[in-house]
């Protein structure tokens, strides 16, 4: 997905989980609702896996039974999407393509490596740490597009593994609803969107 020109104006993100159920598809939300609603960016968000979440996300807000694409509040979802859908996205008038990867497998990880901005998203509860920081050991050699993320876990805990592994963990801010950001939330994504 790197490799664009200077005349390309799109931007690549690829979010990944450390295991199940960490938050991977409510980021990927959530921070295209921020482009959309904050920034005013036309962003798209392909589900590069086959949970099904689009599909459901979009027939319950949309009301529709058709499945594949779905535009919620001025972003565009491409449920269970692959090269085509990619293809696609990088040749429409898109300024952020947001890639939810689902879990991390080997495959998924050189893919999301490929972005402009990846963000690794983890939990610290006590049933998932070790996930986290085995994603974290994986590879010391990330350069600075990677970003460390938790929603779930202790602040001890999350600074313990920034000091273990000289990172920055960013600490995700509760969000009960994905299509809504507050002026509160804005610092955590221009924090988490920066160069």
């Amino acid at each position: 997905m790197n490799g664009k020109t200077e005349n390309d104006s799109w931007r690549t993100m690829g979010i990944i989980g450390s295991c199940r159920s960490v938050g991977v598809t409510h980021l990927a939300v959530w921070t295209a609702n921020y482009l959309t609603g904050v920034r005013r960016e036309r962003t798209a968000v392909l589900e590069w896996n086959t949970h099904g979440d689009f599909d459901r996300m979009g027939q319950f807000c949309k009301g529709d039974g058709k499945k594949g694409l779905y535009r919620i509040l001025e972003v565009d979802y491409y449920a269970q999407a692959g090269m085509e859908e990619l293809a696609d996205c990088l040749n429409k008038d898109y300024q952020y393509i947001i890639v939810d990867y689902g879990e991390i497998t080997g495959h998924k990880l050189l893919d999301c490596a490929r972005c402009d901005l990846k963000v690794i998203v983890g939990s610290l509860s006590e049933w998932q740490a070790k996930m986290f920081s085995g994603a974290v050991t994986e590879d010391r050699k990330r350069d600075k597009s990677w970003r460390y993320a938790v929603a779930f876990g202790s602040e001890e805990a999350r600074k313990r593994m920034e000091r273990c592994f000289r990172i920055q963990v960013q600490r995700i801010p509760d969000s009960r609803d994905v299509f809504a950001v507050t002026h509160a939330d804005i610092g955590f994504f221009t924090e988490l969107l920066e160069d």
